[in-house]
Order: C-alpha cells, then sequence, then structure tokens
C-alpha cells in the first residue's frame, strides 16, 4: 500500500445510493450507504456520470477481493464538492475525470519516472477502494485530471479509462502511417481504437463475432471488416500482407491465437483484455519472425488529456448507452453476453 494513502478509517456522512458488491462473484445491488468525506490530500467529487468498464465485470468475477461491500466504478466524469487537507490546484467546482488508477506508491522506480500506472504497489478504483458507480466519491487529488465544460458528461465518462486504455494501446503500436492495424474486438474499446488509428494515418482491420459491431467498425473507417464466425480472420489478414500491429481487446486465448498469426515479419502484438487464462506462443514463429508480444495498461496522464482534447475538437464521438443507476445490473449482463454495441453509461440525476 503507498505510504499515506488510506492509512486513516474514513469519515462518512448522509446517505447516498451506489451499486454495491457485498461479496466476490456476488450480484450487483443499488443500495443506500454513507457518503463519504474527503481526507487529507483527497477530493469530495459529485459524480455526473460513470461508464460500465470491461474490468468491473472482470472484478465482479473475482473470487476474492481486496475490500467488501465494495463500489465499483472507475471512468468517471464529476465536479469538486469539498477538498481536504493538503489538496491545492484544485477548488469546489472543478470538473475532473476518475480513472481506475487511484494512487500510486509515489517512491518506486517507476512513479518517480511519471508512469505510476506501472506502480507495482498501485492503488486502484472500485478495486482496492470504493469506486465511482456512486452519487459521490472520494478521490486522490494528485491523481485528477481537468475535463472540458464544453465536453458532455456521457461522452467525456467512456474516455477515461475505455478512451485512455485504447488510445494507450494505438500509442504503443508506433506505426506509420499507411500501415496496417488490426483490431481484434469490435465493441467498445475496439471502435475508439479504430477512431485513433484512422487520426494517425493507419489502416484498419476489424475483427470480430458480431455484424452490428463490424458495421460500426467499417463506419468508423476499417477498411477490412472481418466476421470471424463467417471467415478465417488470419487469412483474411495475410491476403493484405499480414499486420503491421494487432491490439486484442478481447480476454480470451481464441482471440489472442490467430491475433498473433496474423502479424507480418517484426509485427507487434498488444494484450489489453483481461482474462485468468494464457495462451500458448509459438516459439518458431516469435523467433523467426521476430515478432513482439506486449502488454499495455491505461496509458499516461498526458495522454488522457489529449484524449479530451480530441473528443472536445469532435474527432472522436463515443456511442454510449446511457442508463439510470438502477438499469447498470441488467447492463453489465448485456455487457456479459456480448450485447452492448457501445459503452452503457450511468448518468446520475440533476446533471445537466
Amino acid at each position: 500500500m503507498p505510504s499515506g494513502v488510506l492509512q486513516r478509517e474514513p469519515v462518512c456522512f448522509g446517505p447516498m445510493k451506489a451499486a454495491r458488491l457485498q461479496s466476490p462473484g456476488g450480484p450487483l445491488a443499488i443500495e443506500e450507504t454513507a457518503k463519504p468525506a474527503p481526507g487529507k490530500g483527497e477530493a469530495l467529487v459529485r459524480v455526473e456520470a460513470c461508464g460500465l468498464c470491461h474490468s468491473d465485470l472482470f472484478i465482479r468475477s473475482l473470487d476474492t477481493l481486496p475490500k467488501t461491500p465494495l463500489t465499483l466504478g472507475h471512468e468517471a466524469i464529476g465536479r469538486i464538492e469539498q477538498v481536504g487537507e493538503s489538496v491545492t490546484g484544485w477548488n469546489p467546482g472543478d470538473r475532473i475525470a476518475i480513472t481506475y488508477l487511484f494512487a500510486g506508491c509515489g517512491c518506486c522506480e517507476f512513479c518517480e519516472a511519471g508512469r505510476p500506472e506501472i506502480c507495482p504497489r498501485q492503488i486502484n478504483t472500485g478495486y482496492h477502494v470504493d469506486g465511482a458507480f456512486a452519487e459521490y466519491v472520494a478521490v486522490r487529488a494528485d491523481r485528477l485530471v481537468a475535463v472540458p465544460d464544453d465536453l458532455p458528461a456521457e461522452q467525456a465518462a467512456p474516455l477515461c479509462c475505455a478512451g485512455w486504455t485504447a488510445y494507450h494501446a494505438v500509442n504503443q503500436t508506433s506505426l506509420a502511417p499507411g500501415s496496417w492495424l488490426a483490431i481484434f474486438g469490435a465493441g467498445g474499446l475496439g471502435q475508439m481504437a479504430i477512431a485513433f488509428a484512422r487520426l494517425r494515418g493507419l489502416r484498419v482491420a476489424a475483427v470480430d463475432l458480431e455484424a452490428e459491431k463490424l458495421a460500426s467498425a467499417s463506419k468508423l473507417g476499417a477498411e477490412l471488416a472481418v466476421n470471424a464466425r463467417e471467415e478465417d480472420a488470419v487469412r483474411a489478414l495475410r491476403k493484405v500482407g499480414g499486420a503491421h500491429a494487432a491490439i486484442s481487446f478481447v480476454a480470451s486465448a481464441s482471440v489472442v491465437a490467430p491475433a498473433f498469426k496474423s502479424l507480418r515479419r517484426q509485427g507487434l502484438l498488444v494484450l489489453v483484455g483481461l482474462a485468468l487464462e494464457n495462451f500458448e506462443l509459438p516459439l518458431v514463429d516469435t523467433v523467426l519472425k521476430q515478432a513482439r508480444v506486449q502488454g499495455s495498461f491505461l496509458g499516461t496522464r498526458d495522454e488522457l488529456q489529449e484524449v479530451f482534447e480530441i473528443a472536445r475538437q469532435g474527432k472522436i464521438r463515443v456511442e454510449t448507452e446511457p442508463c439510470e443507476l438502477e438499469g447498470l445490473p441488467d447492463a453489465m449482463e448485456r455487457m456479459h453476453a456480448g450485447r452492448l454495441n457501445g459503452r452503457a453509461v450511468v448518468r446520475f440525476p440533476g446533471i445537466a
């Protein structure tokens, strides 16, 4: 646990609504719980909107959790209502973003290099501490990022994790304009990655099992839309010479394997989706092709600011399915079943 982080009993006051897990793997319940007060170095934020992320499903599926009951949610937009002791640079009324990264330890090589998202002792929102599927949430002020006032909360919320993650994954490829990028999984993250890739002048192949998602991918500029239920994705990509890089947003070895096989020589496979399973790395192909495999998690603070500016300028638009907090359990089940074409976003009452 980072030094100085959460070394206190949380102070709470008043009731509020939140989406809570009472136990690992249990159902998500909308309950009244205590409204937190900001501790030292923290800000209390009134939440405007919070997006549903696949990581929320992953956390719900775990056999053990760092704390229960637990409020989920980590891609949110809100306004600061109150700041705690020692907070500087932020004031009540400021509009900010909340992400999965609650805090790094502050003293490891990665934190000192400005990369707390790689910190091995990081604390995560909606996992180690209560998240933002709630009317109010307490967050570390030093991790906040400003959000433009003219960017609607429903559009901005999914950018705090899905958009940030997709942007960082595309950046990780370092591809030159005109290169082929294969996106495996054309759901919410995949669609944002396609949009970011097209802004960089990349040629995109989208691979998915759902025709509706592939239709959205084509509208976003994917030149190839491959329905892996109907045709061999590896063969389809080899027709264009193979992918210079492939990003797998799907947490399944059955998807990662063809993503790797789709690479041309010196290609890069970027893994984003989380799953408690492994895939076999073919050693001969890896060596002879000089292929590379790399994980990608969240992104840098500067990248999140860039994502907000891209969205503010209207260069990307997130397809969303808004709902009230009471509709979140159903949205989670539809995401689990693969029936969400875009991002589910909880909007809280009283937000313009």
